[in-house]
């Protein structure tokens, strides 16, 4: 047992001196700072109201529209469950071929789609799908449309981009399409043709093409900012801001709308990488603040919101670190629970807010206790995590591990580590078993310093729990 406390006690003052680094980047897997940041570029499909097929455009920026996401959450449910009403009311009595009836179904799809309820979305795109084929023209774009939404949202943008293309084939290219277009190619992380589209979408609207100006410099900003043009970049995104507060402006007063706050967004990260972190913070903050009002708390905005500022908070230091907590809390357990899980946004969470929660116990740690009283504070620190680490793992799939075992690995490793923090041996050790298989499916990256670290770790664990 005295051996177990020693290397318990090296294991404390490795992790807390390793801390600010240990988040910085996942060495398994591909950067992924463009899913989070283009994610909240856009918020919905088109109302297909609104939509013309004609020239393919619709409006996917997040402007709220009648036939989309309202700003109230609750009402927004209230439609959703008005719509699903009428929609089984109209496949009953007319069928699924009655334009009235896929007129209803894309209302639906916009509010379900505009709610990140992509699981029923997708039941309904399959629903309908046979229908739309049959009768061609205006719905099979729509439907072309919506699926490549639903794609989009659910990171599968080589998908999504296909289905945009094939759009495009049919309808030609206008502004907003162009917009849609150039947000998958940044996703993919292919910015040379995403700059090219948004730049395309800029000269189309300039023509008179239908599309949203402040959408397009949203695009073209993140893109700048992407490619090291952050000093281009911010007066873009400074530009979408102005024009979604005018557009929202009512009577000399600014009003609540998600799309402002996917601007705020995007100006803080655009400030942030200028290291200009006091102003990024305040736009955040506002973020934030819109995203819970227009979208509610469980929205994957709010939760990518959360996570963003979190991370700045965590950054600041000693004053701004239970914050960071809460934040960082607070967007796991929003990303563990969505429809389109992520699984890499996920482990970053999870790694950041267990080096955030070390530091705020090596700082606050009994300075007359020994190691019993210490590891007791520990434990009252990182027992609460432990439940978000078996909602997270919970999402985990074969499927996960098939496309990236080195990201499952890493996920493993770190939610083994939290838990030993937390004293629950037995899991800890659980996942760590887990961690050691996945790293053996790994090829091209040498894993030995991390099986290592895994060997070590469960070392403490047997000790521990004998």
């Amino acid at each position: 047992r005295a051996r177990a406390d020693d290397a318990w006690t090296t294991f404390m003052s490795e992790e807390g001196a390793r801390a600010p680094a240990a988040s910085k980047s996942n060495p398994m897997a591909p950067l992924h700072e463009e899913l989070e940041t283009l994610a909240v570029s856009q918020e919905k499909a088109p109302s297909p109201a609104a939509a013309s097929a004609a020239d393919g455009s619709g409006d996917d920026s997040g402007a709220d529209s009648e036939g989309g996401v309202l700003s109230d959450p609750e009402e927004t449910l209230a439609q959703e469950e008005r719509y699903e009403r009428r929609l089984a009311n109209l496949r009953r009595r007319r069928g699924l071929r009655d334009e009235r009836t896929l007129k209803q179904a894309f209302q639906l799809l916009d509010c379900l789609i505009g709610q990140y309820k992509l699981n029923r979305t997708d039941e309904v795109l399959d629903e309908i799908a046979d229908a739309c084929e049959a009768l061609g023209g205006d719905w099979r774009v729509k439907h072309l449309q919506s699926s490549a939404f639903c794609r989009w949202k659910q990171y599968r943008f080589r998908d999504a981009l296909r289905l945009f293309l094939r759009q495009q084939e049919i309808v030609g290219a206008s502004a907003a399409l162009c917009e849609n277009i150039g947000h998958t190619y940044s996703s993919l992380g292919e910015l040379q043709q995403a700059e090219q589209y948004f730049e395309r979408a800029v000269a189309l609207l300039e023509a008179g093409s239908f599309g949203n100006r402040g959408g397009i410099y949203m695009g073209l900003g993140l893109v700048r900012e992407r490619l090291g043009k952050v000093g281009e970049a911010l007066p873009i995104l400074l530009q979408s801001l102005e024009h979604y507060e005018k557009e929202h402006t009512s009577g000399g007063r600014v009003g609540d709308a998600s799309i402002l706050a996917k601007a705020h967004m995007s100006v803080g990260k655009a400030l942030r990488k200028l290291e200009r972190d006091d102003e990024a913070a305040e736009h955040m903050a506002e973020a934030l603040r819109i995203f819970r009002k227009t979208c509610g708390e469980a929205s994957p905005l709010t939760a990518s919101a959360m996570g963003s500022l979190g991370k700045l908070r965590a950054s600041q230091g000693a004053p701004r670190r239970r914050e960071a907590i809460a934040l960082l809390r607070g967007a796991l357990e929003r990303e563990s629970a969505k429809d389109a899980f992520h699984l890499e946004s996920v482990w970053e969470l999870l790694s950041q807010l267990k080096d955030t929660q070390m530091e705020q116990a090596t700082q606050s740690r009994p300075q007359d206790g020994g190691r019993t009283t210490q590891l007791a504070a520990l434990e009252a620190a990182f027992a609460p995590h432990v439940p978000l680490v078996r909602a997270a793992r919970a999402r985990l799939t074969r499927d996960h591990e098939a496309a990236d075992p080195g990201t499952v690995a890493v996920f493993f490793k770190t939610a083994g580590e939290l838990a030993l923090l937390a004293q629950d041996y037995a899991f800890g050790a659980e996942l760590l078993h887990e961690a050691l298989r996945t790293f053996a499916l790994v090829q091209g990256f040498d894993c030995s310093s991390l099986v290592e670290g895994c060997h070590s770790l469960l070392q403490i664990a047997d000790a521990n729990r004998g």
